[in-house]
């Protein structure tokens, strides 16, 4: 099967096509779903009129299904990859595209979250008890960590990052990956890869991130 890989651009001014994407949030093993709303309350009152996003045309004639359609057929031949990530500082990471930035440079002992937005995960179609389709998205994570030398030092296999049951394909999601220093790491420069897998389809990426642990961090950086 050939792959074509569409680029953060082209996948964006899809996006902005779509009022009606359901966005779901993914942190560490949980998750939380939710559907845009639609709203007419600013359209004046007409009578046996109803307006909804199925029946809403854009100036060129495409409905808001029609454009979601196209959407999902342009992502199920998208790379499975990551448009977007950055480590975060705990508890900030609220939403798609809402968090706090946190440098490179962490204290020994402190906790290391990795912000991800991944694109071209695989939907499997389920039924519930009375028939009604759903989508499960299942991803999981390793966590491989070097020192500066590229000596590996721990390995962390099969981490569920989100294993998640929807009325719809969801695709605008994102990952906490969460690293937790049990014991403080020595002061120094490490590499940690992470290895990220849709479960569902199968295929991997990675994510190479260089850290440094220190105990004086620069206000810059933080």
């Amino acid at each position: 099967m050939n792959i074509i890989i569409f680029d953060r651009t082209s996948i964006m001014l899809l996006l902005l096509a779509l009022a009606a994407v359901a966005t779901v949030s993914i942190a560490t093993g949980t998750a939380v779903a939710q559907q845009n709303q639609t709203s007419d309350s600013a359209t004046p009152a007409r009578s046996n009129n109803t307006t909804t996003a199925a029946n809403v045309t854009s100036p060129a004639g495409m409905s808001l299904d029609a454009a979601r359609d196209l959407y999902l057929s342009v992502w199920n031949r998208t790379e499975f990859n990551a448009t977007f990530s950055t480590y975060v500082k705990q508890f900030t990471a609220a939403g798609y595209g809402v968090y706090e930035e946190h440098g490179d440079v962490f204290m020994p002992g402190e906790t290391m979250i990795l912000y991800v937005e991944p694109v071209g995960f695989d939907h499997e179609e389920l039924l519930d008890q009375e028939g009604n389709k759903l989508y499960l998205m299942n991803l999981t994570a390793d966590y491989i960590i070097a020192g500066a030398n590229g000596t590996e030092l721990q390995a962390i296999e099969d981490v569920p990052v989100g294993s998640i049951i929807s009325h719809r394909p969801n695709t605008e999601l994102f990952l906490e990956l969460t690293l937790t220093q049990e014991r403080p790491f020595p002061e120094g420069d490490y590499t940690i890869t992470y290895v990220i897998t849709d479960e569902v389809s199968g295929e991997s990426f990675e994510l190479a991130k260089e850290v440094r642990v220190a105990k004086t961090v620069s206000a810059s950086v933080a």
